[in-house]
C-alpha cells in the first residue's frame, strides 16, 4: 500500500477509526519514512463539530503530524450537487483530500483512510439489498487508485480495543446511532443478529469479498480482451456513440454484463450509480425490435438497432422514450401476489436532482432538488408538488408507468399493499392504470402521481433532507404548461 518515501494524506474526522488509522500510520514513519499529513474537514452541520476540530489539532500536535483543516458549507454543496448532504459532503472530503496530494507530493502518494471491516460488511448488505452485481457485493477494496483502506482486515471491536488499551480517546458522532439511516440499522440490527446465528459472520463475509474481488478481476480481464470485438466506437462531430453488436448476447452472462457495464460507464463518463438496473434494461433491450429506446440516469439513451444496441449521450432537455407499457394488468395474471414478479417497463426515466426540468412524454414537465433541513411549517399541500423523505430513499429514483410487484406502503406502522389492490380499492379503472405515472425507489412506490405518496416516503420531524419534486402539466416544446 506505503512505500518509502510516499506522500500520505489521511483523513482524521476524530473518530475512533480515523485516530487509530492516524497513530498507526504515525507509528509506522518510524520503520518506513513517509510524509504523513492528516486532513480535517468541518461540514458545518453538527454542534459537535468545533469540538471534533479542536481534538484533531492537539491530537495530531501530539503526533507531530501537520494538519490541513478545511470549513465546508455541506449543505450548500449538496444543493449545487443535486445530491444528499452526506454525498455532498463525501465527494468534497475527497476533492480536499487530492487537492492536498498534489499540493503536497505533486499528485503522487496515497490518500488513506478508515474504513474497516465492519463498513465492508455493511456495504455488502446494502447492496446486496438493493440488487447490486459483483462489483457492488465485494464491497470496498483494500487499494482503489490512490486510495488505501489499511484497516479494512480490522473489525470495530478491535480499533476500540486497541485505543482503550493505549489509553487513547476520540470523539464521538452521535447520528451513528440514528436509526433512520439504512447503514445505521445495518449496524445496530443486522448485523448482531448475524453473529448470533453463526458466529464470526464479519470475517466470513470479508472473506467472500476477497473472493468475489478476484472474480471481478478475471472477468474485467475477459470484457478488455473481447471488447473491441463486440463493440464498435463512433463518433459524429462532438457526439460520440458505442454500438453492443447483436453477437454480444451469446456472451456468457457474466462477461455480458461486464461489457455493458464498461460501456454505460464510458459513454457516460460516470460510474456511481449506473449498476445492475441500467445493465439488465440494455440486456433486455437486445430482444425487442427494433427503435425500440430506453433512457438512463445522465442522460443515457440506449437504441435497438438493426446490428445491436447502441449508446449515446442525449443533451439534457431531449424528450424521453414514449412507448406503452409491457401490461400492468394482464402481464404474469397468474403469477404470484405476493411482490416477488416484477415486468420491466418499456419506459424508465431517472430523475436528476439538480433541478434541471425534463419531460415525461407530453404529459408533464419535471423539477427535482434537494433540500437540506426541509422547513415541516412549509410542506406543500398542492397536488402537483410534493416533499419527500429523501433519507429512505435507497435506489435511483424513476418515474415509470406500474408493473407487477409494486407496492405502497400504506400506514406508519410499515403495512404494505400491492399497487393492483390499492388501485382497486380506490376504483380507479383499469384503462387509466396503465397510464399512470409513479415515481419508484425500485418496487417501492413513493409517489403515484395525481393520487397519493406512501407513508413511508413522507417527511418526518427526523427527515434531515428531503427532495422537492415539482409537475406540472402540458408540453416540453412550446405549449404553455
Amino acid at each position: 500500500m506505503i512505500k518509502e518515501g510516499d506522500t500520505v494524506v489521511v483523513g482524521v474526522s476524530g473518530g475512533a477509526d480515523s485516530v487509530c488509522l492516524l497513530y498507526m500510520l504515525s507509528k509506522y514513519r518510524e520503520t518506513c519514512p513517509v510524509h504523513l499529513i492528516a486532513v480535517h474537514v468541518h461540514h458545518g452541520l453538527r454542534e459537535n463539530a468545533d469540538g471534533d476540530e479542536a481534538y484533531v489539532g492537539k491530537l495530531c500536535e501530539s503526533l507531530n503530524v501537520p494538519l490541513k483543516i478545511f470549513h465546508i458549507d455541506a449543505k450548500k454543496e449538496a444543493v449545487e450537487r443535486g445530491v444528499s448532504v452526506e454525498e455532498a459532503g463525501r465527494i468534497k472530503r475527497y476533492e480536499l483530500f487530492r487537492s492536498v496530494l498534489d499540493e503536497e507530493g505533486d499528485g503522487k502518494g496515497k490518500i488513506a483512510v478508515a474504513h474497516h471491516k465492519d463498513d465492508l460488511c455493511e456495504t455488502m448488505l446494502f447492496q446486496m439489498f438493493r440488487g447490486s452485481g459483483i462489483s457492488g457485493l465485494r464491497g470496498m477494496l483494500p487499494v482503489s487508485g490512490d486510495v488505501i483502506r489499511p484497516l479494512l482486515c480490522t473489525g470495530r471491536a478491535e480499533i476500540e480495543e486497541y485505543l482503550n488499551s493505549e489509553g487513547i480517546s476520540w470523539r464521538t458522532d452521535e447520528s451513528n446511532s440514528e436509526l433512520i439511516y439504512a447503514r445505521n440499522r445495518i449496524r445496530h440490527e443486522i448485523m448482531p443478529i448475524a453473529e448470533e446465528i453463526c458466529k464470526g459472520a464479519s470475517d466470513h463475509m470479508a472473506e467472500s469479498a476477497k473472493r468475489l474481488s478476484e472474480i471481478e478481476e478475471y472477468i474485467k480481464l475477459q470484457a478488455g480482451a473481447e471488447k473491441d470485438k463486440y463493440i464498435r466506437s463512433t463518433k459524429e462531430g462532438e457526439k460520440k456513440s458505442l454500438l453492443l453488436l447483436n453477437e454480444t448476447v451469446s456472451l456468457p452472462k457474466a462477461l455480458l454484463g461486464e461489457l455493458i457495464l464498461e460501456a454505460l460507464c464510458e459513454i457516460s463518463g460516470k460510474k456511481r450509480d449506473i449498476g445492475l438496473v441500467q445493465v439488465e434494461a440494455v440486456t433486455d433491450l437486445f430482444s425487442l425490435q427494433v427503435g425500440r429506446k430506453r433512457e438512463f440516469i445522465y442522460g443515457i439513451l440506449a437504441e435497438r438497432e438493426y446490428d445491436g444496441v447502441r449508446l449515446s449521450l442525449e443533451e439534457r432537455g431531449a424528450r424521453p422514450v414514449t412507448e406503452a407499457g409491457k401490461g400492468f394488468e394482464s402481464a404474469g395474471q397468474n403469477a404470484a401476489d405476493d411482490g416477488n414478479k416484477s415486468e420491466p417497463s418499456d419506459t424508465e426515466i431517472q430523475v436528476p436532482t439538480d433541478g434541471t426540468e425534463f419531460p415525461l412524454a407530453d404529459d408533464y414537465i419535471v423539477r427535482a432538488e434537494i433540500l437540506s433541513d426541509p422547513d415541516l411549517k412549509k410542506i406543500p399541500a398542492d397536488s402537483y408538488t410534493k416533499w419527500l423523505n429523501y433519507d429512505t430513499i435507497n435506489n435511483c429514483l424513476v418515474f415509470r408507468h406500474p408493473k407487477m410487484g409494486d407496492f405502497l406502503t400504506v400506514n406508519k406502522e410499515g403495512g404494505r399493499k400491492l399497487l393492483k389492490d390499492y388501485f382497486v380499492n380506490e376504483k380507479i379503472p383499469t384503462k387509466e392504470r396503465e397510464n399512470l405515472w409513479v415515481l419508484a425507489d425500485g418496487s417501492r412506490i413513493l409517489w403515484v402521481v395525481e393520487h397519493r405518496i406512501g407513508e413511508d416516503a413522507k417527511i418526518t420531524e427526523n427527515t434531515k433532507n428531503a427532495i422537492q419534486i415539482i409537475i406540472k402539466e402540458g408540453s416540453f416544446h412550446g405549449r404553455t404548461y
